[in-house]
């Protein structure tokens, strides 16, 4: 299932919110995880079980390292979204 920019940043908002309980006027692209966010590393484990259950999408993990800001994460997820479905092994 394909999703639009703008549903990818609603969600991942959404996830922000209710499970890392970011204030919503900290939702800003530019935003920095750690500095602004103060999401450690334990919140990044979180995060990216969070987008996986929710988007329905694998997460490449050394990819998902470079993330800092909330737009990085916008980005991230759109990338992931828009790679081909890996095929099951017979």
């Amino acid at each position: 299932m394909a999703f639009s920019r703008q549903e990818i940043i609603v969600h991942v908002n959404k996830t922000l919110v209710e499970e890392f309980e970011v204030a919503t006027d900290n939702l800003a692209p530019d935003k920095r995880l750690r500095e602004d966010l103060e999401l450690d590393s334990l919140d990044a484990v979180d995060m990216i079980v969070a987008l996986e259950q929710g988007l329905k999408i694998r997460v490449d993990e050394e990819e998902a390292k470079q993330i800092r800001t909330i737009g990085d994460i916008y980005n991230f997820v759109e990338k992931m979204m828009a790679r081909p479905a890996p095929v099951a092994a017979d």
